[in-house]
């Protein structure tokens, strides 16, 4: 055996000597318009300094089992490149896992018939979530050529932070995934932790994903829905100032804290997250969710643990309502004729939109921490009277609580009909039901004048068990 295993060490030997060497790239002259590119190397190795602090502050991570470094693109006629370096591979957070590279302008200073010479701008590097790839092959001047659009196994510095799509039909196992439970939501987002792991290894459409030596992966599988985009209540465009914030969704680990970029998530849907954290870590991680505006919140909840580290506000807790509702009909007398006052939905949350008046909509907020906004949907249904009423038929539809008490209203949506889409009346936190229903009153209304309405049968009782 040991002299087969010498045999063909020797073979290996001698078929190695009598191998050519693989060729080596030879350096290049590299030109702009047809002028030759005066001290191009001095200009890479210039910009690679100055990549090194976008780098140092985390305004981009290492991906990429190559060094970073700076290139030229050529722009296809031989010998020509771009008036600018490309620098990576790196990666810009939020975007997804495959390779961003980060334009650095070059200065033209001085040029001749023959020559030109440039000096390094400052990188410009993207907005966090968006990405930036040169058109063409990459060359440096000792003739090293790069392909930035080829596929690559990707190694994951420090501060990577991937927001990867997730079509829902492979399961936690099937993933590697652990199950989690951490919950976090507001009147303008939601989102669910359902799935944690830290694993050597994430495959991924861009490439096989390790982490660089000194930090370690993490993977979350996380529902969102943007509610700003998907609750009909904020569908607006005349509000009073600017219209609401999106809420804002971040990622806290040891030293540093990573905004999801909302244009990687999706209105209504599931995404991974592929982040790195330092190892050994230091530290807890930590999902936040930041309520903005002039009524601001943040919340905080450990990962994967799901312990909270704040204290919201109790009904945020809550779900903001049922899976599904059963809708009912309080019949109302209005004026000559009889219709239907339907119940469609029920929204329970800390802020909810509100009409001002016949003109701007703004966002109504809790009065206590113990307090909840409780949003009741309305349609008016059967022969409807031609008025646009809801602005003064708000006022006759009540919230009544279990003690008797009616809740008080701080605001409604209306528009075009006898009755508003919308009334928002502030209750306990802990509520748990309640009735909604139309008082006998008499009204000055649009085109039908003095109107007297009451209510025809019984209230609508609310079951807010969610």
């Amino acid at each position: 055996m040991r002299a087969g295993v010498l045999g063909l060490a020797v073979l290996l030997a001698v078929t190695g000597c009598a191998t050519a060497p693989a060729a080596q790239p030879t350096a290049v002259q590299l030109t702009v318009d047809g002028r030759k590119l005066a001290d191009a190397s001095d200009l890479q190795s210039l910009a690679e300094s100055q990549l090194a602090y976008t780098l140092e502050y985390g305004y981009v991570a290492r991906a990429g089992a190559a060094a970073v470094s700076c290139w030229f693109a050529r722009t296809g006629v031989e010998s020509e490149v771009d008036k600018r370096l490309w620098c990576g591979p790196v990666q810009v957070p939020g975007t997804g896992a495959g390779t961003d590279w980060v334009p650095v302008p070059l200065k033209e200073v001085t040029k001749t018939d023959d020559e030109v010479r440039y000096e390094v701008q400052s990188p410009q590097v993207p907005e966090k979530g968006n990405r930036s790839t040169p058109d063409g092959m990459l060359v440096r001047t000792d003739g090293k050529e790069f392909d930035p659009k080829k596929q690559q196994d990707l190694t994951a510095g420090r501060d990577f932070l991937a927001v990867l799509p997730d079509d829902g039909k492979r399961t936690n196992v099937d993933l590697g995934l652990g199950d989690a439970d951490v919950e976090l939501r507001d009147d303008l987002l939601g989102t669910a932790v359902t799935g944690w792991a830290n694993p050597d290894i994430w495959f991924t459409a861009e490439g096989t994903l390790r982490a660089e030596t000194g930090s370690r992966l993490r993977v979350v599988r996380m529902k969102v829905e943007k509610l700003n985009e998907t609750d009909s209540g904020f569908q607006r465009t005349n509000w009073q100032g600017f219209a609401p914030q999106p809420s804002e969704l971040a990622l806290e680990v040891p030293g540093k804290r990573q905004v999801l970029p909302p244009e990687r998530l999706p209105a209504n849907g599931s995404v991974f997250v592929v982040y790195t954290v330092p190892d050994p870590q230091e530290g807890t991680e930590s999902l936040t969710l930041g309520t903005l505006g002039a009524k601001s919140l943040e919340q905080r909840a450990e990962i994967p643990s799901g312990k909270r580290t704040d204290t919201p506000p109790p009904v945020l807790k809550r779900a903001a309502g049922p899976a599904q509702f059963a809708e009912r009909t309080q019949k109302v007398r209005f004026g000559d004729r009889e219709l239907g006052m339907k119940v469609t939905g029920v929204k329970l949350g800390r802020q909810r939109p509100v009409k001002l008046g016949e003109g701007q909509y703004d966002i109504a907020t809790i009065s206590a921490a113990d307090k909840a906004l409780l949003e009741v949907r309305f349609e008016a249904v059967g022969t409807l009277p031609d008025t646009a009423g809801g602005l003064w038929t708000k006022d006759l539809i009540t919230v009544t609580l279990p003690d008797g008490s009616t809740a008080p209203q701080v605001g409604a949506r209306y528009d075009g009909g006898p009755l508003p889409f919308a009334v928002v009346v502030e209750v306990p936190a802990d509520l748990r039901s309640a009735s909604v229903g139309m008082v006998e009153g008499t009204l000055e209304l649009p085109r039908l004048g003095r109107t007297a309405i009451a209510p025809a049968d019984s209230r609508v009782t609310l079951a807010l068990e969610f």
